[in-house]
């Protein structure tokens, strides 16, 4: 254990973020801007509101259980795991010895970045490289799948208490010092996402393995990978800052992905672009995984899976959450299949099936069924449409026999990836959204799908009534399953004439947070975002040129400022009250506020400055269950700044930050 005479308690930093107008270029000021103590505790008594767990997860090398390659060391009231065997193997440890095993508990699910305290001895470079884990869990001693060669230690880390330890570093050898893992490839390929905690349980076993001696461990620590963490903060156990963001307007944004850190995925499909992994944390492919692509001929050996394949990898070495698309449209699928027998299409269908899923056999997600409605695009040879639906039942004693099929096929081939239904056209029309339901509750009542794709198309959205949207949102979330948004892309109105920045902006301020922040969708992928390389082609977020457009300027800030909000959403609206996000947000004179209580109550709205310093009350009255609308206007000479709105219904208190610019 490492001790220190530093241990100081650290101010709450303030976020203050300034949007200036039309750019609206987002800061997050990590110093130099501080609340003092009794300001400090009136806003979080006023935002009601605790952040996600901002404090690293310590340990102790020494508690863990360690192989006899390792020797525990104890100096004073500091004791340490130095290895004292060399091992010549390049790719794992090679066997049990070598391997200390920790047990680790979390205090929230999410992704984490790996900090460890580390002393290379006087050998230098011939004694700073080890086996760091692909993840969490046990791992196979002998199986280089599992493990990272990490190397060039003695010359990388941090030793002075205010650095920051996210970039590689330059500390030298028989110093302690803190090393980011996770961000820093050090030789090595560890993927930044690594390290993921899921809900299925926070206690996780983690395995480090030995390969030179001299090389010591003193402690490992996990800091949430939206936050930045000092020597002092993983010294002294403070909580980290947040990440800061900045996409300038007519700038090239370079990362860290938007959705960092955050409980949702924020996605994308594949192009040509080198920088997707700057933007996005999930990936989909778009023609690659259609069967008209791959299947070109009925010969199955000349089936082409190089495109796939390319995707698939890519996703794969950058730990990007993947999702195929698609297995069974009616749409882009082999023209030789239509002509053929019911019989023998059903085995082309089934052989297609099994090669995805031996295949890519650890993929995340896949559609398995796109557009299914029956006036959408079923494969039932309508309108030039694939005609195979009747090999695999047709619509049959239940109506939709053909995709219940088609599902028990994937579970068949596919039993550890999500299978997903999609189409479009949904939540902007309950007709749809019931039709849709039919389908969901069949596949749901045999424990066939496992999440609920909704397509986000312009078209879809752009005129649609944000009550419709979240009237059907809500529909779908209670089956119980999780709504991922799909193909999402906002840009002119109609996608005609010359590309209009402001049009999009305000788009995206309307639709994007009735989804984002909707406690059953679990993740958006967007359906391009270069410009040229866009299906619907007023919708691109980066210019040629890799410079931002506003609405990806707007989109960045929007998501690190309500990532507190997020947290909190899913068990508020549980308790019967939900507060949406202001729309517009920035605002200039009026902005409108929307929210739901689901009980009889006395309910006040109010506005607070960030120093919790009450600056209007927009709501004292006794309302009946039901969604409701304030408009905050006549705000010309309100200071430009952040704003707290808290709403109170009865013994419940929701907050959300605004911004006035």
């Amino acid at each position: 254990m490492q001790t220190s005479n530093s241990f100081l308690g650290k101010a709450l930093i303030a976020i203050l973020i300034n949007l200036t107008t039309l750019g609206i270029s987002h800061h997050v000021y990590a110093s130099g801007e501080r609340l003092d103590k009794n300001n400090r505790e009136s806003y979080k008594s006023l935002i009601n509101l605790e952040d996600p767990p901002a404090y690293p997860v310590v340990v102790e090398a020494e508690s863990g259980v360690a192989g006899s390659a390792f020797t525990m060391v104890q100096e004073g009231e500091m004791g340490y795991v130095t290895a004292s065997l060399n091992y010549s193997g390049q790719s794992y440890p090679g066997d049990t010895s070598r391997i200390i095993t920790l047990r680790i508990t979390f205090p929230d699910t999410g992704y984490y970045h790996m900090y460890a305290r580390i002393r290379i001895g006087s050998g230098g470079f011939d004694d700073d490289s080890f086996f760091s884990p692909r993840g969490f869990g046990v791992k196979s001693v002998s199986n280089s799948n599992d493990w990272v060669f990490i190397n060039g230690l003695a010359s990388a880390g941090f030793t002075d208490g205010s650095d920051i330890v996210r970039d590689p570093g330059s500390a030298g050898s028989l110093v302690w010092k803190w090393v980011n893992l996770t961000r820093n490839y050090y030789t090595g390929n560890l993927p930044e996402h690594t390290f993921y905690v899921g809900p299925d349980s926070l206690t996780m076993t983690l395995q480090i393995g030995s390969r030179e001696n001299g090389l010591s461990f003193d402690q490992i620590a996990f800091g949430r990978a939206d936050l930045l963490f000092t020597v002092d903060d993983l010294d002294n156990r403070l909580p980290g800052t947040p990440v800061e963001v900045v996409v300038e307007p007519g700038t090239e944004y370079t990362g860290p992905p938007l959705a960092e850190g955050l409980p949702k995925f924020l996605g994308n499909v594949l192009g040509s672009d080198p920088n997707f992994t700057r933007y996005w944390n999930q990936l989909t492919p778009e023609n690659e995984g259609k069967w008209a692509y791959i299947g070109t001929v009925s010969d199955t050996l000349r089936w082409n899976w190089s495109n796939l394949d390319r995707v698939y990898n890519y996703a794969r070495d950058n730990n990007l959450i993947f999702k195929n698309h698609t297995l069974i449209w009616g749409q882009q699928q082999p023209s030789w299949i239509s002509s053929m027998p019911a019989d023998q299409q059903l085995k082309y269908i089934e052989a297609w099936i099994r090669m995805v899923g031996q295949r890519y056999s650890d993929m995340d997600m896949i559609d398995v069924v796109n557009e299914p409605l029956k006036s959408h695009n079923p494969p039932d040879g309508v309108n030039g449409r694939a005609n195979y639906k009747n090999a695999l039942g047709g619509d049959g004693q239940t109506g939709w026999d053909w995709v219940i099929q088609s599902f028990v096929l994937a579970r068949k081939y596919m039993p550890n990836t999500k299978l997903i239904l999609n189409d479009y056209g949904i939540i902007n029309d309950n007709n749809a959204t019931s039709s849709y339901l039919q389908i969901i509750n069949l596949l749901k009542d045999r424990g066939l799908i496992d999440g609920i794709g909704v397509q986000g198309h312009r078209f879809e959205l752009e005129n649609a009534s944000v009550t419709t949207l979240k009237y059907n949102l809500d529909r779908l979330a209670a089956t119980g399953l999780p709504i991922y948004i799909s193909e999402m892309d906002l840009g002119n109105y109609g996608d005609s004439g010359t590309p209009d920045d402001q049009v999009q902006l305000q788009l995206f301020q309307k639709i994007f947070p009735v989804l984002w922040e909707h406690p059953g969708v679990q993740g958006i992928t967007l359906w391009g975002y270069k410009e040229g390389a866009m299906w619907q082609t007023t919708c691109f977020l980066v210019r040629k040129d890799n410079t931002a457009r506003p609405a990806l300027t707007w989109l960045a800030g929007y998501l690190k400022s309500t990532a507190t909000d997020l947290a909190n959403t899913k068990a508020l609206a549980e308790k019967g009250i939900t507060l949406q996000q202001n729309y517009p947000n920035p605002f200039n004179s009026s902005t409108s506020i929307h929210f739901d209580i689901s009980f009889p109550s006395n309910v006040t709205l109010k506005v607070y400055n960030i120093l919790g310093e009450e600056v209007a009350q927009l709501m004292n009255d006794h309302l009946t269950p039901g969604t409701y609308s304030v408009t905050w206007a006549g705000q010309d000479n309100l200071r430009p700044g952040t704003y707290i709105y808290r709403l109170v219904a009865g013994q419940e208190a929701v907050a959300r930050k605004m911004l006035k610019r």
